[in-house]
């Protein structure tokens, strides 16, 4: 009898053994198998394929382990586009035991959202500021919690709907907006200033107008025209592997690159832009990354002026708020200020 129970006891632990490789096996997961389960889900949910690729592992702090990628759509592979992190969002499914995978969960919607944002938006911004502009938007919509006045961010898209729903129920909903526009044509005399100053102003009426000044931010830059010339990346090359030299700008020390660099660069890029047509320039616009629009990115040495846009209640939001402080509702166009950049390189 004692034999016999052995005899179970061991059978029992092979099983075991064995039950408790298969399932190390299968608990670990083939990185194929993750990334279809993920390309199916991602289909079903936005009707187009994806690619799924970066996949990891993150423990979250309610102590789950989850299978987490980096996913953007098939339809932009071969495009500018392509590569960019501002058309990629992550997606995400738990890792169970036995070798199972849960719901796979994804936020394109926070990229959806954006580019829903620039085509309403577009159209307009072209007809006011002319062709050679990139509008990068940031969207949020938050609605209040029930029974205080903490705000929720949505991750959903449908840009319209919600704009409806904000201006329906704005004590409840809100749709934040923050709108940075990139003009690549340098303001050359007082003329030209003012002639976009009332660009801009007109551009604030508008978004009033369609119910987006509540919670708005906007940011203009404009940019000189010579980082489209087709030598301006190997000028940039020189540009960043310059040593910096001071200068004095509004009393302050700050590092240029050398002076005969830059007028260098400055002679050479515009006897470029002067052969281009157009249509050449505007192509070479394109190609500029969305996520290349940031202060680091071009602005630092190519931003020429700039003019900042806050609506009295994101000013509120978003920033401390001086008990004196003269919240701007821009009735008044002379409300437009204009700033120059106090690192631009170029010589004429």
């Amino acid at each position: 009898m004692e034999r016999k129970v052995k005899k179970v006891s061991l059978l029992l632990l092979i099983f075991l053994f064995i039950f408790s490789l298969t399932a190390c096996k299968m608990g670990s997961h083939n990185e194929e198998a993750v990334r279809a389960k993920m390309e199916e889900s991602l289909y079903k949910e936005y009707g187009e394929e994806f690619v799924v690729n970066r996949i990891g592992t993150r423990k979250y702090p309610d102590g789950k382990t989850r299978y987490v990628a980096r996913i953007y759509p098939k339809s932009i592979i071969g495009t500018p586009k392509e590569g960019d992190p501002y058309y990629c969002a992550k997606a995400g499914v738990e890792k169970k035991s036995f070798g199972r995978l849960g719901k796979v969960g994804a936020g394109y919607e926070t990229v959806q959202i954006k580019l829903e944002a620039e085509r309403y938006l577009i159209n307009k911004i072209k007809e006011i500021f002319g062709k050679r502009v990139l509008l990068k938007p940031d969207v949020k919509y938050e609605i209040r919690k029930e029974g205080n006045d903490y705000f929720s961010w949505q991750i959903v898209s449908g840009f319209e709907e919600l704009l409806k729903k904000a201006k329906e129920d704005p004590e409840n909903k809100r749709l934040e907006l923050e709108l940075y526009l990139y003009i690549f044509d340098r303001i050359d005399n007082e003329k030209e200033k003012e002639e976009r100053r009332k660009q801009i102003f007109d551009f604030v009426q508008h978004l009033k107008q369609e119910g987006l000044f509540k919670y708005l931010k906007v940011g203009l830059s404009f940019i000189d025209e010579r980082v489209l010339a087709p030598d301006y990346r190997e000028y940039r090359q020189k540009i960043n592997a310059s040593k910096k030299v001071k200068e004095e700008v509004k009393g302050e020390l700050l590092y240029f690159p050398p002076r005969d660099l830059r007028k260098e660069m400055s002679q050479v890029l515009q006897e470029e832009i002067n052969k281009m047509n157009e249509g050449e320039l505007l192509a070479n616009m394109r190609k500029i990354r969305k996520s290349d629009l940031t202060f680091d990115g071009i602005r630092e040495f190519n931003g020429q002026y700039y003019c900042w846009i806050y609506s009295p209640k994101m000013k509120k939001l978003k920033y401390n708020v001086g008990k004196n402080e003269k919240l701007k509702k821009y009735y008044n166009i002379k409300d437009v200020k204009f700033e120059k950049y106090d690192r631009y390189i170029f010589l004429d």
